[in-house]
């Protein structure tokens, strides 16, 4: 896949990456669990890691690979529809040449904090539009075994949404898109598409939000040091959050 990470902005990413070549190996070698669903106008890939052949992680990976393929799925019959409403395609066309999805499931076990944290990148390809890629992420408390919401992280998650949007707007300000104002303005409302990590919070954006090149997948991790003021809950960064000083 060259020319599709910056690997100078996504060094977190490029491990993803390296790690994809490294998994078609062990996928051959039977390390990999690869399973393959064909639907009526789509063909959807879907590899995981070892850590899937787990009982209850095996239930997890099975619920998202159904998730990724009814999704793409659905979005291909909506797509098609309205091509019939407007006259410009027949529905009932039986030669149909499926659009694929590859999608990469990655865990991260963070030995500190009671998460497990899950990422997919997806690449989807069509005969008549540009491919996409993207990054999706869950985050997982594994004693109650939900997926944590942003709310759940923080004293004052508004604020620490805010100091998000900030963030986001200072680290990217030079590349020039048009598309950052609305980003910001979205994650100040509702941060997504980010990960727990050991020291903090890392974000990641389709090609085109936060730069204007429309083929670069973006990440950035923001410190905890950045979000003290919002009150992090140490049960998710033991060790890192700061004490307030007693009277």
């Amino acid at each position: 896949m060259p020319g599709l990470i910056n690997f100078k902005k996504l060094t977190f990413i490029l491990t993803a990456v390296l790690y994809l070549g490294q998994s078609i190996q062990a996928a051959e070698q039977g390390e990999i669990n690869k399973v393959t669903i064909e639907r009526s106008y789509s063909l959807t890939t879907v590899q995981m890691p070892s850590l899937c052949r787990n009982e209850k992680a095996g239930k997890l990976c099975k619920r998202l690979s159904d998730y990724f393929t009814r999704r793409f799925e659905r979005e291909l019959i909506l797509e098609k529809s309205q091509s019939v409403a407007l006259g410009q395609a027949d529905f009932t066309d039986a030669n149909i040449e499926r659009a694929r999805q590859n999608v990469f499931l990655f865990f991260l076990q963070n030995k500190e904090a009671p998460i497990t944290t899950l990422y997919a990148l997806s690449f989807q390809y069509f005969t008549d539009k540009p491919s996409t890629r993207m990054v999706e992420t869950f985050n997982f408390d594994n004693e109650s075994e939900r997926n944590l919401p942003f709310s759940d992280l923080f004293a004052d998650p508004d604020l620490a949404a805010m100091l998000l949007a900030r963030f986001i707007e200072e680290h990217y300000q030079q590349e020039g898109s048009f598309m950052l104002p609305v980003l910001s303005a979205v994650t100040e409302y509702a941060p997504r598409n980010f990960i727990i990590v050991e020291d903090g919070l890392r974000l990641f954006f389709a090609p085109g939000l936060v730069s204007p090149d429309q083929e670069q997948l973006q990440s950035v991790k923001v410190p905890l040091a950045y979000l003290q003021a919002a009150g992090p809950k140490e049960r998710w960064w033991p060790g890192l959050v700061q004490k307030e000083p007693s009277a």
